[in-house]
């Protein structure tokens, strides 16, 4: 559903008479500084009500006309449906009329007509040639083929038909969302006694009631509307489109100003980057060069940013091309939101876009092959192409509808119907209120896990297992918990992994000894087999050779020669060798069936050593389930 509430932005070049136009049509005079009566122009945009005949509901803002004020100029542009581009008969086309037809298209205005003000002061033909003039002007346009109305603040002509057209375009007009969040940027600022924080602005989409629990972004601060009012007039609702003012509870004036925005707790997140399309001024002041700092217009707010083109190194005079926005302060943006661009020491448009999307990271050249696609899918409206990228990128975790809403700038109801189709399809994996994950991404990270696995255990031939932080930290520590654990139960369902004591394995991988260490292992095991039933540890090995070897080399490979089963390893870190072992075994089965059981005094005459070597075999011998303990005797376990 879309809002009956509008706007109209009322532009054209100083002292062209936008100010005099308001004040005939609504009886307001918008210029209510005093600075503003002392020079004659307008600082600050100036908003009047309108009531429309057919019962629509009109607000009426006059924009500053002088150069000087450029971004108060596009503050009162960036929210309103339509445009009334003032050009005074006896001065013709002059700077800022052409700056304010770019911004007017840069923010994306579709609707609107033409003044031909002054019309007093010149005679027939010369308000001839000047609306032919501003007609050359503004072919190729959205006001191409609008009517241009002469007036004059002096004798009232042409305010019927000012108000006649009002009302066509208001009919065709769609107005803003009133489904979905509430969304507005902040562009007037006030502290009442008794009653602290005014915030004024357009209503983007949704509503706000009275007691609404609201969020400033940034800093991200919560507060509670007070009151409302709607052009002087308290309300206990105000819905999109409208003009309100929102008294913030607990909030001081210097904790918020112009060019935050007001939304619903939890709704939207402010970024540093943005990734756009753009378009530069045909009649700008000279190229816009890949990664130059520019002044960034967006909704109210005024800060710098770095434009980093993604397929040109410059983008001459009237050309398109794609660019991320890196950001110095960060912004409430959403996908769909246009903007202006201008240098930072010339007011004067040079750039105009709009958001593609709220990306994660920055821009890289090497990234293009994935990042480019996807923003011409965004461009195109290319729901399937859209999710279909956005799902194959997203690699951290889990995004809800709600989120792929407000990063694509596709409606809530287009992506919910998208994830339904492929979650039939088998397309994505559902982690119930975390969201979706892509199939394409699961298979992904599983290829760079078993990478991962592969590269550490090749690394070191003594390496059996890795525990799971290790490779969490190798493949990514923001991956979810829950994609993380998935990926590793499926790839030990399909066989590919396998789980070892809390870590985990590949079963393919065996360990690679170079030739030193495969004479070592045998070494290693004729040392073993020398020794016959005394268990040994690596730095009896080491001592018997004269320690020529190293001896953490030496304690690795016992251990890969235990995880073979070529050896045996005993808790004090003593090794034995299986045929050790079966002798053991064959020394023990008879005692204990002549005798009923074997202390561990008994065990010192067949083993031939005491407690600190006998006490580990008999334990090894229990826990593989040969013997039993009794007391302090064992015992042939079945």
């Amino acid at each position: 559903m879309r809002s009956k509430f509008l706007t109209a932005g009322v532009a054209g070049h100083v002292d062209h008479g936008k100010t005099s136009l308001v004040r005939c049509l609504t009886g307001i005079d918008t210029d209510r500084l005093q600075i503003e009566k002392e020079r004659g122009h307008s600082i600050e945009s100036g908003i009047a009500p309108l009531a429309l005949s057919s019962g629509g509901h009109m607000a009426v803002l006059d924009v500053p006309g002088h150069t000087d004020f450029l971004k108060n100029t596009i503050r009162g542009l960036s929210a309103v449906d339509m445009a009334i581009l003032v050009l005074a008969a006896d001065d013709g086309v002059m700077p800022q009329t052409l700056d304010h037809l770019d911004l007017l298209r840069f923010l994306k205005v579709q609707g609107g007509f033409i003044i031909l003000s002054k019309a007093d002061l010149v005679d027939d033909e010369t308000l001839e040639l000047a609306g032919m003039e501003i007609q050359e002007m503004v072919k190729g346009t959205f006001l191409e083929g609008k009517p241009a109305v002469s007036f004059s603040a002096v004798d009232q002509r042409g305010i019927p038909d000012i108000v006649q057209h009002i009302e066509r375009e208001t009919k065709r007009l769609e107005g803003k969302p009133l489904d979905g969040p509430f969304r507005l940027w902040i562009d007037q600022l006030k502290s009442f006694a008794r009653f602290g924080t005014v915030a004024t602005g357009t209503v983007l989409s949704g509503s706000v009631r009275q007691d609404d629990r609201l969020c400033i972004l940034p800093p991200g601060k919560e507060t509670r509307v007070r009151f409302l009012e709607v052009h002087n007039r308290r309300v206990s609702q105000a819905i999109a489109g409208q003009r309100v003012g929102i008294n913030l509870h607990r909030v001081a004036l210097t904790d918020v100003c112009r060019g935050m925005l007001l939304c619903n707790p939890g709704t939207f997140a402010a970024t540093s980057l943005l990734n756009t399309e753009l378009q530069a001024r045909e009649k700008g002041v000279g190229p816009l060069k890949n990664r130059q700092k520019i002044r960034l217009h967006l909704g109210t707010a005024v800060t710098t940013a770095i434009v980093v083109l993604m397929e040109a190194e410059r983008l001459e005079p009237g050309e398109n091309g794609l660019a991320q926005l890196r950001i110095s302060s960060p912004v409430a943006a959403l996908p769909g939101d246009p903007f202006v661009l201008s240098l930072l020491n010339v007011p004067s448009p040079i750039a105009g876009g709009k958001a593609l999307e709220i990306p994660l990271e920055k821009y890289r050249s090497a990234k293009a092959v994935r990042t480019i696609p996807y923003l011409k899918a965004i461009q195109k409206g290319d729901v399937s192409g859209i999710m279909d990228r956005f799902f194959a990128r997203r690699l951290s975790g889990p995004v809800t509808a709600a989120d792929i809403a407000m990063r694509t700038g596709l409606g809530i109801s287009e992506v919910k119907e998208e994830i339904d189709i492929r979650i039939r399809r088998d397309e994505i994996l559902s982690f119930e209120d975390l969201g979706f994950y892509g199939k394409s991404a699961h298979g992904i990270i599983k290829k760079r896990l078993l990478a991962i696995i592969q590269q550490v255990l090749s690394e070191n031939p003594f390496q059996k297992t890795i525990l799971p932080d290790e490779i969490r930290s190798r493949l990514a520590p923001s991956i979810h918990e829950v994609v993380f654990q998935e990926t590793l139960t499926h790839l030990c369902r399909e066989g590919r992994l396998v789980k070892v004591d809390g870590a985990f394995r590949l079963p393919w991988v065996s360990a690679r000894l170079s030739r030193e260490q495969e004479r070592l292992v045998r070494l290693l095991l004729e040392y073993g087999h020398e020794l016959g039933l005394v268990p040994f540890r690596a730095d009896m090995f080491w001592k018997f050779h004269g320690q020529q070897f190293n001896k953490n080399e030496i304690q690795q490979l016992l251990e890969c020669l235990h995880d073979q089963n070529r050896l045996i390893r005993l808790r004090n870190d003593r090794f034995l060798t299986p045929e050790a072992l079966e002798q053991i075994k064959d020394e023990v089965r008879p005692v204990i069936r002549q005798k009923g059981r074997l202390s561990l005094a008994e065990s010192k005459e067949i083993l031939g050593y005491g407690r600190t070597l006998g006490l580990p075999v008999l334990e090894y011998m229990g826990a593989i389930g040969f013997t039993r303990r009794e007391g302090n005797a064992r015992v042939l376990s079945g």
